[in-house]
């Protein structure tokens, strides 16, 4: 099988004209580097535009795609340099704050590489966030500063594994990008996307999802609401309580989380402690980035899982199979120096 992944010097090379070099996969056991520029409360605002945001993109439509706030924004790049990524991929965004200054904030792309230059965002206007109400007042026509794309490619391995694919909110707008992309690729094995969102409200691309799924056999989809209205027949719960009873294996797949850093770090922690290897799982904060999953709540989630197929090491070290002095893990103290 092709190998369907790419870095991120491919990208920037092809953007100033320079030939691709062959693709190859990031690791995706280590942790994606989303922001451009440190964000929010981590960096002052600019009391200028900053020099490096000097791409620009007009837009071309703003739809609402939802009563709770969510919007897809269609933009052209219009600088005339070309606009180069994969489905994972960013850009970020320069917004002008009254009273603020200058922020920037990094939004995953939602459309697929072969519609660039034009591109897609899906954005939650989230009352009281400055940078997300920026994005929802610019008008048809309105130019957008923004730097990239950049990022790291969500494509898998050659590793001929499944794909389960775990997003909450808007953390759905990469994971569209990555299923279109595979599946119009020739991408064979099957993949499984779970969305959990809150409300029935938050519901939206259903066209494009069914779209797939009745195109492509290998491709099936579920949303679990966590605040179900009465009647609904769905999928109820948090993507934590309800993914791992549904999964039968864990070792024949790769695994892609995005949204909730709560979500993303609590199931990453909770497959690493089943025997699933690093190297296989991708996660993307949108927020909660710091989050440290609490003990009790991973125990929960492990207990959970119904699939026996790898060794778990956190039921090992629970039972006392190794017979250890110390918890699997722990740090050996340096000892003592030995007198002369």
């Amino acid at each position: 099988m092709a190998r369907f992944g790419r870095d991120r010097r491919s990208a920037r090379k092809a953007e100033v004209g320079q030939t691709p070099p062959e693709p190859t996969s990031r690791d995706e056991g280590s942790e994606p580097n989303l922001h451009v520029e440190p964000d929010g409360a981590d960096q002052p605002a600019r009391a200028k535009p900053s020099r490096h945001y000097d791409r620009r993109a007009k837009l071309l439509e703003r739809t609402l795609l939802t009563s709770t706030g969510t919007v897809r924004l269609t933009f052209e790049v219009v600088d005339g340099r070309p606009f180069v990524f994969l489905p994972g991929y960013f850009v970020s965004v320069e917004s002008e704050i009254p009273g603020v200054g200058f922020r920037h904030s990094p939004y995953c792309i939602l459309s697929r590489p072969g519609q660039a230059p034009v591109f897609e965002l899906i954005v939650r206007l989230v009352g009281g966030g400055e940078r997300s109400a920026y994005l929802g007042s610019l008008e048809v026509g309105d130019l957008l500063a923004f730097r990239g794309p950049g990022g790291h490619s969500m494509l898998p391995r050659a590793s001929g594994l499944d794909l389960v694919l775990l997003a909450t909110g808007v953390g759905i707008g990469p994971l569209c990008s990555l299923v279109g992309e595979l599946l119009e690729g020739g991408f064979d094995r099957p993949i499984r996307l779970f969305w959990g969102l809150r409300l029935a409200e938050d519901i939206c691309l259903i066209d494009e999802l069914e779209a797939f799924a009745s195109v492509y056999p290998s491709f099936s989809y579920r949303i679990s609401l966590s605040a179900p209205p009465p009647g609904w027949n769905g999928v109820r719960g948090r993507l934590t309580e309800i993914v791992p009873a549904l999964l039968g294996t864990l070792g024949a797949s790769e695994y892609r989380l995005v949204g909730n850093g709560a979500m993303t770090e609590e199931m990453a922690t909770a497959l690493g402690d089943m025997g699933v290897g690093k190297e296989v799982i991708y996660r993307e904060a949108y927020f909660n980035g710091r989050h440290r999953p609490d003990k009790a709540v991973l125990a929960a989630i492990r207990s959970r899982f119904v699939a026996s197929d790898l060794l778990a090491p956190s039921a090992l070290d629970a039972a006392d199979l190794f017979h250890l002095d110390r918890p699997l893990g722990r740090t050996r103290r340096p000892s003592a120096p030995k007198e002369d």
